[in-house]
């Protein structure tokens, strides 16, 4: 429950690092490993096997909501597994478990994840921000293009979000939805076209599937009778406008719980 607009939304794990940092942990080495590194280099992870399975079954054996930062495939693999292992012994059918960041998701992995009913927070700006350096350093093809696979999750069922990671890049939601839609990189390049959403999709991700990552469903996430009016206006329609020009849409106001709390002006 909340206090004062606040409440604890679950617990974290850190599970391996960042590829862009070339610290996440993958099953495959780095396409060029980082300076004083050999060519089999392929992360770490960040906690030992045995903290891992008794984190997520303290979680379990307590209904807490398990959110873990996994990068790296083989984070995921050992993230999975531990879960499959919490539900054989404490069940928690609703534990709602969210894989963060998920870049280097495998396509094999996808249906487990869909199993065990995790869900997943994608890092798909990362296309924008650093898919060149993704591409050309960290994975090459065709991992590169397979980062955050935000429409092979979606088609498998499984309930996907789209951030930012503030303040690792600026918390600007129309960027978040541009990149999820359209995985064009600062060099223009669009890293795996098949991995693109569609406009309302990656509002989707923003919204009503965002609020039932956090189990607020009930009172947050569409414009309904009974929820709260926390809601945009936008100056133009992003499931109209050239989705290429979806990230330069302004917010016009903002309406936090039925009051306005900004309006654009001229300076700003």
């Amino acid at each position: 429950s909340y206090l004062n607009h606040y409440r604890v939304g679950g617990v974290k794990l850190v599970l391996d690092g960042s590829p862009q940092g070339k610290t996440a942990w993958l099953t495959k080495p780095y396409l060029k490993p980082p300076s004083g590194k050999d060519h089999c280099y392929h992360g770490y992870p960040k906690l030992t096997k045995e903290d891992v399975e008794n984190f997520v079954n303290q979680a379990f054996q307590n209904q807490w909501q398990l959110l873990a930062h996994t990068n790296g495939d083989a984070a995921v693999d050992e993230f999975l597994f531990y879960i499959n292992e919490a539900l054989k012994h404490h069940g928690y059918d609703d534990h709602r478990s969210v894989i963060v960041h998920g870049q280097v998701i495998r396509k094999d992995q996808i249906q487990q994840i869909a199993d065990l009913n995790v869900l997943a927070s994608e890092y798909a700006v990362h296309t924008f921000y650093w898919g060149d350096w993704h591409l050309n350093s960290v994975l090459g093809s065709p991992r590169a293009e397979y980062i955050s696979p935000t429409r092979d999750l979606i088609d498998a069922g499984i309930n996907v979000t789209s951030h930012s990671d503030c303040p690792v890049i600026p918390p600007n939601s129309l960027r978040i939805i541009d990149a999820t839609t359209n995985r064009v990189t600062r060099s223009g390049l669009i890293l795996g076209p098949e991995q693109r959403t569609t406009p309302y999709e990656a509002l989707l991700t923003q919204t009503r599937w965002a609020a039932y990552q956090y189990f607020e469903e009930d009172h947050k996430g569409t414009l309904t009778v009974g929820k709260l009016a926390d809601f945009v206006i936008l100056d133009q329609n992003p499931l109209k406008i050239d989705p290429m020009k979806i990230h330069t849409i302004k917010v016009v106001e903002t309406i936090k719980e039925g009051k306005r709390v900004y309006e654009k002006n001229e300076s700003n």
